[in-house]
């Protein structure tokens, strides 16, 4: 009896110490994915950004996004904006997804009281220096709720300028930081 414990203990022992260097192993590669180096290079000063791409049918959103994120990265100070691809360390792509007036509430003759602005973007982020991507995000939105006919009163184009503005600043967040949650409304935050 005393054997057969001892031989089974053995095993157990045995096989605890495989899943252990299992575990171990699968630890140290992501540890070592993890370089320490921020989500911008640190060797990288210049960003092209390359004309937004423009999906939705609506004309004149990549030129006023573009100008806005310029402004933007610049403005933030950690890089430096290209006009040309040639001498840049990162190429920033953008595809305009979705650009959508929603009716979102109707008074009693139903005529749309409350409209939704609601824009997404594409985004991603390549390392022209080491060939490689650096992020790849889909979907990051930008939205606004207005109203032309109830107060406080707000035109489509003002409430498109405010998305535009907003789409530009969440895009510089990611670029620059790879987040852009500090953007992000309460009602966004609560999405499961």
């Amino acid at each position: 009896m005393r054997k057969a414990l001892i031989i089974l203990l053995f095993f157990l022992a045995a096989g605890c110490s495989a899943e252990v260097r299992e575990r171990d192993a699968v630890v140290g590669k992501i540890i070592e994915s993890f370089d320490g180096e921020p989500v911008v290079p640190r060797s990288a000063n210049r960003l092209f950004i390359q004309q937004p791409s423009n999906s939705t049918g609506v004309e004149g959103l990549g030129p006023r996004l573009l100008y806005r994120l310029r402004g933007n990265i610049s403005l933030d100070g950690r890089l430096g904006v290209d006009d040309e691809e040639a001498g840049s360390d990162l190429r920033l792509e953008i595809r305009i997804s979705k650009y959508i007036i929603e009716k979102m509430k109707y008074d009693e003759i139903g005529r749309p009281v409350e409209k939704r602005v609601w824009m997404t973007a594409d985004v991603r982020l390549l390392d022209l220096r080491k060939n490689r991507e650096i992020f790849s995000e889909e979907d990051i939105q930008s939205f606004r709720t207005f109203s032309d006919l109830v107060q406080p009163i707000e035109t489509e184009t003002q409430a498109a300028d405010f998305v535009l503005d907003d789409m530009a600043k969440r895009i510089t967040s990611k670029t620059v930081t790879g987040w852009y949650t500090d953007r992000m409304t309460i009602i966004e935050k609560r999405k499961p």
